[in-house]
């Protein structure tokens, strides 16, 4: 049954102007029905010119009340009998001018009857979104092409049409005072872990901002740690990949107006996951993930490495390398370090500059780019063909990581190694390794360690961490995770 707010008429025709005085995309419409009776009844219409269909307002809404419209009692005080006419919705609790911006501005026609002090709402938004495509950022082959859009609703739908079950469910908040921002929790409720779900809502309930229009604004306000230089969270484009973190017992975060959707607890075993690996045979994907694992630590450790060698262990060098390396060297104005840093510093120049132009010319830039200046480099003696090689192979190390903000989290750690190699050689090396290594061992994403399974140890899920098993072999839920439900298989359910 359709009820009517009773404290609606407070709001007149000139209060609602002086509201959106300055909105000239906010139109209020007064119209009376029965002008020459003695039931005449005025009706304020108020809706936002550029989130909403006005036609509909001629051909639907205005016809729909006239025939709601009685001579002899003018509008009946029920709401059941407009809606018979019309497909109204309540307008309940307190009308504020938070309240009506919101709706308003949502695509919502707002109706408000003076003289019955009553309100109702009716749906006629005409908000411009595009339909599910490819992502453009993770590229599908052999799995499916929809991906999420800015569209909150088809964003849920999408992962609503592979779930098709009850105990997915989807909580809805609104954050930011002046934006409005919806935001929706999804979760799988016989799966996911009561203790990680509780701590998601309290952080989400908890934020107070002004606005929310970007994925990270959430994932840095709700993490374990603010500062972490390491994404504690993972994301995702594609709808495929969210149905999986969901059903091993993750939650899902969907923010309006973005096309990524934030996926948590997240490791870094699961950042170098890529979505195709759900598409493609074992033997290949398990072989893909253990070559980015090499990736990691040859962008990671490559530069540092090179660099205590050259300057500070070159008796560890073979004979005929050195010879090499050092034949080239002859006549170069800079030490090797300086070389090797204004390599990397180039070689971040250019992978900015192909991240910031269109796909085609990015991707030509950076590629054809890097070989002119590395050849020209070479020619004019500024740096050694050996220094060149091995910024070749930590740019294109680093091009294997799936997740961009791990992607920038290791250029980071990269630069710091290195820094410490070209002060301390070896030693400065092996340092900042272990001090890298007890910094992510002390992170935690929603409770669950960042370097999860190995730290702390959970041996069985060592295999499944980094190499991926036939699915009649995946039948337990990582246990890092600590799932309500530990298994895939009913069957094998104690």
């Amino acid at each position: 049954m359709v009820q009517s707010s009773g404290n609606a008429g407070i709001w007149t025709a000139g209060q609602l102007k002086h509201l959106f005085a300055q909105s000239e995309d906010v139109v209020l419409l007064t119209h009376t029905f029965g002008e020459n009776g003695a039931n005449a009844a005025e009706v304020l219409l108020l809706y936002g010119e550029a989130t909403s269909n006005s036609q509909l307002i001629g051909e639907m809404v205005l016809p729909g009340l006239e025939m709601a419209f009685d001579k002899d009692q003018g509008f009946p005080t029920a709401g059941t009998v407009l809606s018979s006419c019309l497909p109204l919705l309540p307008f309940t609790g307190p009308i504020t001018a938070e309240t009506i911006s919101e709706i308003l501005f949502e695509g919502k026609l707002l109706l408000v009857f003076p003289h019955l002090r009553s309100a109702f709402l009716m749906n006629i938004s005409s908000l411009p979104e595009r339909k599910p495509e490819e992502s453009n950022t993770e590229l599908s082959i052999k799995g499916p092409r929809d991906g999420f859009v800015e569209n909150l609703s088809v964003s849920i739908a999408l992962i609503r049409k592979r779930i098709r079950s009850h105990t997915l469910c989807c909580e809805k908040f609104v954050i930011g005072r002046r934006t409005r921002t919806k935001v929706a929790l999804m979760y799988v409720r016989d799966i996911i872990s009561p203790e990680v779900l509780l701590e998601v809502r309290s952080r989400l309930e908890s934020i107070d901002v002004d606005g929310i229009y970007s994925i990270s604004q959430i994932e840095e306000m709700v993490t374990d740690q603010k500062f972490s230089l390491m994404p504690l969270m993972d994301y995702t484009g594609r709808p495929d990949f969210a149905v999986s973190a969901l059903l091993n017992g993750r939650f899902v975060l969907i923010v309006d107006g973005n096309p990524m959707v934030l996926i948590a607890p997240s490791t870094m075993a699961m950042q170098i996951k890529s979505p195709e690996d759900l598409h493609n045979n074992f033997y290949y994907t398990s072989f893909s993930r253990l070559v980015r694992v090499l990736s990691i630590f040859l962008c990671v450790l490559l530069p540092g490495f090179w660099v205590s060698l050259a300057a500070f262990h070159q008796d560890q060098i073979p004979f005929r390398l050195l010879a090499t390396i050092t034949i080239a060297r002859l006549g170069l104005p800079f030490s090797g370090q300086f070389e090797l840093l204004i390599l990397l510093i180039l070689l971040e120049v250019f992978r900015e500059a192909g991240i910031r132009l269109p796909s085609a010319i990015g991707q030509v830039l950076t590629v054809v780019g890097g070989l002119i200046i590395g050849d020209a480099a070479i020619r004019a003696g500024l740096v050694s063909p050996s220094v060149v090689v091995v910024g070749a192979i930590t740019a294109v190390s680093n091009a294997t990581l799936v997740n961009q903000n791990l992607s920038s989290a290791v250029s980071l750690l990269r630069f710091f190694l290195f820094f410490l190699s070209c002060i301390l050689g070896m030693f400065g090396l092996i340092m900042g390794i272990i001090m890298v290594t007890v910094y992510l061992s002390k992170l935690r994403s929603f409770g669950v360690p960042y370097l999860s399974p190995f730290s702390p140890p959970i041996y069985s899920n060592w295999v499944p961490a980094f190499m991926r098993l036939p699915w009649t072999l995946m039948t337990g839920r990582p246990k890092n995770l600590h799932t309500q439900d530990k298994n895939h298989k009913k069957e094998d359910n104690p």
